[in-house]
């Protein structure tokens, strides 16, 4: 167990072994459940509460709210909101791109999608960020770029691609669209920093391009000071392999990379 989920469920135990009433709902219950999120929390920030009336808890951020029985459970000797509920309140509660990746990875251990769309807290805001969940995503920033890309005006892209190589190897691609053979990977420094692991890179790619595939290196710089740069490779990139847009769909796109050379959320 990392030491900032680690401190995150020891300081969550002693609150809410102390305040009955409390459940530790929100990013910090995503914490709990083994969710990393884009932006984690320390182990000095405010752990989130919710509770049927107002509590003064010296850490916490509390949310009055009423809380079914059903959307509570003990995790880690924390009380907490459940799976399903905590993937909920991320996506009704958090920017979308962070509402995503916690979706994504929630998915990924197992919480149902399409259960969530029968919640009767679903608004518009939540359906359209479940929409745009995929547990195909590997890390949270693969999900943040999915996100970017889909509010960019491209195509939802698939995730995981395989694509079979030579001598019985294959290869999966982050994301991409298999109609087009264009691909969009996440080169995070975590893998992708030292020389072997960037010839590695380029021999895998080589191979790629030698099946057709157009494959767009992100690197972690990209997001978020060049957005605008990255949507037109892609779009231009799509376009070239026939991908038609239309004149409603080319606006929106350059609309998106109008606003994010301004620095400014489209939504």
């Amino acid at each position: 167990m990392d030491t900032i989920r680690s401190t995150v469920i020891d300081r969550a135990r002693r609150i809410t072994r102390t305040v009955p009433q409390a459940v530790v709902c929100r990013q910090s219950a995503a914490c709990i459940w083994g969710v990393s999120v884009l932006s984690p929390p320390q182990g000095d920030w405010p752990i989130e509460l919710t509770a049927p009336g107002h509590l003064a808890v010296p850490g916490c951020v509390t949310y009055v709210a009423p809380l079914p029985d059903e959307d509570v459970t003990t995790h880690g000797g924390v009380r907490v909101t459940t799976m399903e509920r905590t993937a909920l309140d991320c996506a009704r509660w958090l920017p979308r791109v962070e509402g995503v990746a916690i979706l994504d990875q929630f998915a990924r251990q197992g919480v149902d999608l399409d259960a969530l769309w029968r919640r009767p807290l679903n608004t518009w805001r939540v359906r359209d960020t479940l929409s745009l969940a995929d547990p195909g995503s590997a890390s949270p920033r693969e999900s943040w770029l999915r996100v970017i890309l889909v509010e960019g005006g491209l195509p939802k892209p698939s995730t995981q691609i395989r694509v079979e190589l030579d001598n019985d190897r294959h290869a999966y691609l982050d994301m991409g669209w298999e109609d087009f053979k264009v691909a969009v990977e996440y080169d995070g420094q975590e893998h992708h920093t030292s020389a072997a692991d960037q010839q590695r890179d380029a021999d895998r790619r080589e191979e790629l391009r030698r099946r057709g595939w157009r494959v767009i290196a992100v690197r972690r710089d990209v997001i978020p000071g060049q957005i605008a740069g990255l949507l037109h490779h892609v779009a231009n990139a799509l376009m070239e392999r026939g991908w038609q847009p239309g004149p409603e769909g080319t606006t929106r796109i350059l609309r998106r990379i109008r606003a994010a050379r301004r620095g400014r959320r489209w939504r």
